[in-house]
C-alpha cells in the first residue's frame, strides 16, 4: 500500500487523522514542528520541519516513497492570529498566509509531480468553516482558509485528468489547541465557550476525530466522485442563522 503524507501530525484533527490511516493498514508520514513524546504510533515516520521549508517536503516525500510510494496528501498543518485586519501586526499577518496558504502550494508542488508519476491520487485540505463565512476576531485566518479553498479547487480542475482529487474539509469548532487558543483570547473565555457551544444544533464542540474520520473517506477510493468539494463538518453550525435550542 502506499503511503500518505500528514501535517500538522502531532496534535488535534492531524494526529487522529495519522491514528486513523495508521489503523486501516496506511503507512504515514508525519510532519510537524516539534513532537510530544506520545505524539504518534512507532510505525509513523516522524518528519521534525517547518512546512514553509522546502528541504521539509524533500525528506517527506523521500519518506513516502521509501514506504511504497505516495498516493495520499493530507494538508493540516496551520496558524490562527487573533484580531481584526486593523489588530493583527505585520508579522503575524504573514506568519498566517505564509502557513496556511504560501505551505501549502509548497506541499501541492513537492507532492503532485510523485503522485501524478504514479499514477495519481487524492488530497485533502483542513480549511475551515471561516474558508465561507466570516468569524469576528479572525480576519488573517478567515482570508488565508478561503485561499486555501480555492487553491485547493484550482488542484482539483486542473489535475483531475491526471488522476489528482483534491478535496476540502470545513469544521466548525473542534476541541483542539487551536480552538483552546481563540477561545483562551476572549475577555470572558467561560461565556465565549459556552456561546460557541450553544449555537450548534448539535450541543457541542467537534472531536478531532470527528473531522479525521471525514478526511480518511475522502482519501478513500469510497470518495472517488467527489473532487473540488468543500465539506462541512461543523455539527450544524452553518445550516441555520438562527438556532434556538427548543
Amino acid at each position: 500500500m502506499t503511503a500518505a503524507i500528514v501535517t500538522g501530525g502531532a496534535s488535534g484533527v492531524g494526529r487522529s487523522t495519522v491514528e486513523i490511516l495508521v489503523g486501516r493498514g496506511v503507512p504515514v508520514v508525519a510532519v510537524d514542528r516539534r513532537w510530544p513524546d506520545d505524539s504518534a504510533a512507532d510505525d509513523v515516520v516522524r518528519i521534525t520541519g517547518d512546512v514553509c521549508d522546502a528541504g521539509t517536503w524533500k525528506e517527506a516525500v523521500d519518506a513516502a516513497q521509501e514506504r511504497g510510494g505516495l498516493s495520499k496528501l493530507v494538508i493540516n498543518a496551520a496558524r490562527l492570529a487573533v484580531g481584526s485586519v486593523l489588530d493583527v501586526a505585520d508579522d503575524e499577518l504573514r506568519q498566517v498566509f505564509e502557513v496556511n496558504v504560501f505551505a501549502a502550494a509548497l506541499a501541492l508542488r513537492s507532492c503532485l509531480p510523485v503522485m501524478i508519476d504514479q499514477g495519481g491520487g487524492a488530497v485533502v485540505g483542513v480549511a475551515s468553516t471561516d474558508a465561507v463565512f466570516a468569524e469576528q476576531g479572525l480576519a488573517a485566518y478567515c482570508a488565508s482558509k478561503g485561499a486555501l479553498l480555492q487553491l485547493m479547487r484550482c488542484v482539483a480542475v486542473d489535475h483531475a485528468r491526471q488522476g489528482i482529487r483534491a478535496n476540502v474539509v470545513c469544521p466548525g469548532a473542534i476541541d483542539t489547541p487551536f480552538f483552546r487558543q481563540h477561545v483562551d483570547a476572549a475577555p470572558d473565555p467561560e461565556a465565549f465557550l459556552r456561546v460557541k457551544t450553544e449555537r450548534h444544533p448539535s450541543g457541542r464542540i467537534l472531536q478531532p476525530e470527528d473531522v479525521a474520520e471525514v478526511v480518511a473517506f475522502l482519501l478513500s477510493d469510497a470518495a472517488i466522485g467527489m473532487n473540488g468539494t468543500p465539506v462541512m463538518i461543523d455539527g450544524g453550525l452553518t445550516t441555520t442563522f438562527d438556532f434556538k435550542d427548543a
